[in-house]
């Protein structure tokens, strides 16, 4: 994947517009986030499809602000803000299947564009910690997945929570709200700060491949556009990552049953059928083994889902700290941005909407000294 750099004409939330146009860049992200065309748009603003196509790159007048507001539900200042991040298609790798469209992968994007803002209004308010991610390019992706837990300090056991995991290590983790969900998961090198942007409308347990994926990804193709085989090698990289070899014969007797195999799903909250596919793909479950193990599973309903997997999915430890941190709430930075408190909401797993209760563990923000700046650890 290829850097992008934020713009150092970047305006803060409230500076005044460098110019008598609104921004291009954010007409288009707010059309794609809402799923519309540039016929659609040009239809509900009366005008031509031509005259949306030179307001998304030229800017459109002050006066239409209203109307861009009204038809698209994003706040007028929204478009008086400067230009947002543009995330080309060679940096994006999608974790989509085939019938995911092209509206629904703009709005993806147009989502990650928006969560990038709402990224750096956490980094003016939050001391972050900063990304810890070797770069394994050229790395065989089983590898770099031992390196990294290695890297890590993760031994060969199960994994804990894989999008706190990420968070610890510098990863700004992102949920996609509804239509943009339909890709699973995406990420990108946004400077030296990866992101990953995730679906939650499978299983959690495919929400962890998920994320292991992403991180397949941002180790091994950093510099990379886009290409087919990268898709193959971030599978590979997730495999071991989540379920290493050494893991799988230690655990594991030759050619398990899918009792045993239950088992080591749920130790390692991974699906049965990955269980299933890595026994065998590091030989360790004979193929008429497998194919009876699979065909056992497909009679339980594991074949396209997860009867008796992980009751909810993984979350992020950081959002409900800094909405919940008395400092600040949702509708501080969505009025700040110029956006739709549930944009905000659902940019940030919704943990935003449930306050932060006790925990025995510690927290992950810190109060410091006047002016407030806090630090998440």
């Amino acid at each position: 994947m290829r850097e992008n750099t934020m713009s150092s004409s970047r305006l803060r939330s409230g500076d005044a517009p460098p110019s008598r146009f609104l921004s291009p860049s954010r007409i288009a992200i707010a059309r794609q986030r809402r799923g519309l065309t540039k016929t659609d748009l040009a239809r509900q603003l009366g005008v031509s499809p031509r005259t949306v196509n030179t307001y998304e790159n030229n800017g459109a007048p002050l006066s239409r602000a209203g109307d861009l507001s009204g038809a698209l539900s994003f706040p007028v200042g929204f478009f008086h803000l400067a230009d947002c991040t543009d995330l080309s298609d060679a940096e994006v790798n999608f974790r989509a299947g085939r019938t995911t469209t092209a509206i629904q992968r703009k709005a993806a994007k147009a989502a990650g564009a928006i969560a990038m803002d709402i990224a750096g209004w956490i980094a003016q308010r939050f001391s972050l910690r900063a990304p810890n991610l070797p770069d394994l390019s050229g790395h065989d992706p089983r590898t770099a997945a031992r390196m990294l837990r290695e890297a890590w300090g993760l031994g060969t056991g199960p994994l804990p929570n894989l999008v706190q995991l990420s968070e610890f290590h510098g990863i700004r983790v992102f949920s996609l709200p509804a239509l943009a969900e339909e890709v699973d998961a995406y990420s990108v090198w946004q400077g030296e700060t990866p992101f990953i942007f995730l679906a939650r409308r499978k299983t959690p347990e495919r929400s962890r491949f998920d994320v292991a994926h992403e991180l397949g990804h941002l180790t091994l193709h950093r510099n990379e556009d886009v290409a087919a085989a990268h898709e193959r090698e971030a599978d590979i990289f997730a495999s071991e990552f989540l379920m290493p070899h050494t893991a799988i014969i230690e655990h594991l007797p030759q050619n398990p049953s899918v009792d045993e195999l239950m088992e080591f799903k749920t130790i390692f909250r991974v699906s049965a059928m990955a269980a299933t596919y890595t026994s065998h793909k590091v030989g360790w479950l004979s193929d008429w083994a497998y194919r009876q193990n699979c065909a056992e599973l497909e009679r339980r309903g594991y074949r396209h889902g997860e009867p008796e997997g992980m009751s909810v999915h993984e979350t992020s430890r950081v959002f409900p700290q800094v909405f919940g941190s008395k400092h600040y709430l949702v509708a501080d930075a969505a009025v700040e941005l110029c956006l739709p408190a549930g944009e905000v909401h659902a940019l940030t797993f919704s943990t935003a909407l449930r306050m932060v209760g006790g925990s025995s563990v510690e927290p992950m923000v810190n109060v410091a000294a006047r002016p407030v700046k806090l630090r998440l650890v």
